[in-house]
């Protein structure tokens, strides 16, 4: 009789599922593998945007103080802790919000800053709010004799700039505390890009986190206040 040689098919099946299980297996990786990309690339893309943001906050803030002779901190620059608004101010463009907190002084943290600026002999106030819940909100230039009067009832029109939170997993907002942003306006002389020859004497430094909760930090100096 004739030995048989070959594969048995126990051996065949034996073989099937060990191939199939280290399959799956493999495409586990490989989904997961691709969920952190995704999850990187869309919070790469949120820190971008949330880089921008505090540059171009910061930008807007260089202009306190123009167009006045001899511009003080306190009177043309207020910082305000404790800062709330009436109204949805972070979720649409509303009018005649009224902006409560308390006037600190300066190198304290704050949630809200308000200046002035004369631009062709008027003096305007402008300024952001940020809510301890997340976001940014702009306040539209008003006139104003000064930035004192950063507290009558019902004179702000508001802009949000940024939502209240960002989700780099969905890349959508959200309505949770992710980013909540502060200012701090502290003296100290601070030049421009390094450019010596130009001190101003007040700096605005805007602090906030990233998708990955470290700390992101932006310093603009106020050139305006010598």
């Amino acid at each position: 009789m004739k030995r048989q040689r070959g594969i048995s098919l126990i051996s065949l099946m034996v073989g099937l599922i060990v191939s199939l299980t280290a399959t799956v297996g493999l495409l586990s990786v490989y989904r997961n593998s691709l969920k952190v990309t995704a999850a990187a690339s869309q919070g790469t893309t949120s820190d971008s945007q949330l880089a921008s943001l505090l540059l171009r906050t910061g930008e807007s803030m260089g202009d306190a103080g123009y167009g006045i002779g001899s511009a003080t901190f306190g009177t043309h620059i207020v910082p305000i802790s404790n800062a709330s608004m009436t109204g949805s101010v972070v979720t649409g463009s509303t009018t005649g919000n009224t902006l409560t907190g308390t006037a600190a002084t300066a190198g304290t943290t704050v949630n809200a800053v308000v200046w002035a600026m004369s631009t062709s002999g008027t003096t305007q106030c402008a300024g952001f709010y940020a809510p301890t819940g997340g976001g940014l909100v702009y306040l539209s230039p008003i006139n104003c004799s000064d930035a004192t009067s950063w507290n009558t009832a019902g004179q702000w029109n508001t802009t949000p700039v940024a939502a209240p939170g960002y989700n780099a997993v969905t890349s959508t907002p959200t309505t949770t505390a992710y980013n909540p942003i502060t200012f701090t306006v502290a003296a100290q002389s601070c030049a421009p890009y390094g450019i010596s020859n130009t001190l101003a004497a007040y700096a605005v430094t805007i602090s906030t986190v990233n998708s990955i909760n470290t700390a992101v930090t932006s310093l603009q100096c106020l050139m305006n206040f010598q």
